[in-house]
């Protein structure tokens, strides 16, 4: 099975607007709902059966106060992982979106062991699971604000068209500025190189384009994502935040992918702080989760020492170097060595003979 194209998927989202407000408030999500499990049926049937499992799966377990219990939530967590192992290890099944559903089911199992989460009906579950415009590409919203945003639903036309802005926003920077410009630059530098032995700065350069592309890229999904939402009338959490105008690496990783990082911030950085009272371990593991989320590959357990260390890098000079540069310097200088930093991941992987 091929893996369905993000066009099709923005096509599909769409129609959740007007679907939203043809029907009565009570009863909009519910239609959304169903519309979701229809398209992705259609689109990738192992994603919908799996994704129905966790739906149903979530309120029945803490219905039934199972998440509160050691051994049983441990059980059920391996197992939704697991989800997202046979996802990697099986792509020609054409999933769509298991990696952002399994940190969402693993928020909602965390939340119910901690007993921020004690009711979910099936119904609030599907809404929650089965919502098409963050399904394929974030963000990692949770199930509180979600709820509290379906509880305020009202129509606003300036809500609207806000959300519409940002849908033609991310349009552009998806297939404009990705897609055409910042594409070009990168086929550039590969063509200059063709043929020729690549040095170190040219591995560096197209790494950073990368970074810019993928900024691009994945920034305009999440407007699309969140525009969509917005016409429908819902305000879900933010996932980037001017992210090339901070001036160090650990601010960069408050800015970047910010449901991620918060993600692993509250349910890995914080327990494994509290634990090993180690910040250094904490930082390793939490940058690992975030590495072997997006592939499970020896180059981004690799990477995510990269950037653990450039986060350490960074803490010292900000607390034991002895200079200060203006605040324009570092407004200027920060995002160069930021940007910097993080592309010189692919060169140095290649000194080991670790590709991405």
């Amino acid at each position: 099975m091929i893996v369905p194209s993000y066009e099709i998927i923005i096509v599909f989202a769409l129609f959740c607007v007007p679907l939203s407000w043809a029907l009565p408030r009570d009863h909009a999500l519910d239609a959304v709902s169903v519309w979701t499990m229809i398209c992705i049926t259609l689109l990738a049937p192992a994603t919908a059966l799996w994704l129905a499992l966790i739906a149903v799966g979530l309120p029945i377990l803490i219905s039934r106060g199972a998440v509160t219990r050691g051994p049983e939530i441990a059980a059920v967590m391996l197992i939704v992982i697991g989800g997202l192992v046979v996802s990697r290890t099986l792509p020609d099944w054409g999933w769509i979106g298991v990696a952002y559903v399994t940190l969402r089911a693993l928020h909602v199992l965390l939340e119910g062991w901690m007993g921020r989460i004690t009711t979910l009906t099936v119904r609030d579950s599907l809404h929650y699971i089965f919502f098409l415009p963050t399904l394929a590409a974030g963000p990692v919203n949770r199930l509180p604000h979600f709820q509290h945003q379906v509880r305020r639903r009202r129509w606003d036309a300036s809500q609207f068209f806000t959300g519409a802005e940002r849908v033609g926003l991310g349009l552009l920077w998806i297939y404009v500025v990705a897609g055409r410009l910042l594409t070009r630059i990168a086929y550039e530098i590969d063509a200059n190189f063709d043929g020729a032995e690549v040095e170190w700065w040219a591995l560096w350069s197209g790494s950073a384009i990368g970074w810019v592309h993928l900024y691009f890229t994945f920034a305009g999904t999440t407007h699309v994502a969140l525009g969509i939402a917005l016409m429908m009338g819902l305000v879900l959490e933010e996932n980037f935040d001017r992210t090339w105008a901070a001036r160090n690496l650990p601010e960069f990783w408050t800015r970047w992918h910010m449901t991620l990082t918060h993600w692993v911030r509250d349910y890995v950085f914080r327990p494994v702080m509290a634990l090993t009272r180690s910040p250094v371990t904490a930082l390793v593991l939490a940058m690992l989760v975030v590495g072997l989320w997006h592939a499970f590959s020896l180059y981004y357990v690799l990477w995510a020492v990269w950037q653990s260390l450039g986060i350490i890098v960074s803490r010292l000079m900000m607390t034991r170097v002895p200079v200060h540069l203006p605040l324009r310097a570092t407004q200027v200088l920060g995002p160069i060595f930021n940007l910097a930093w993080l592309s010189a991941a692919v060169p140095v992987m290649a000194l080991l003979g670790v590709s991405p």
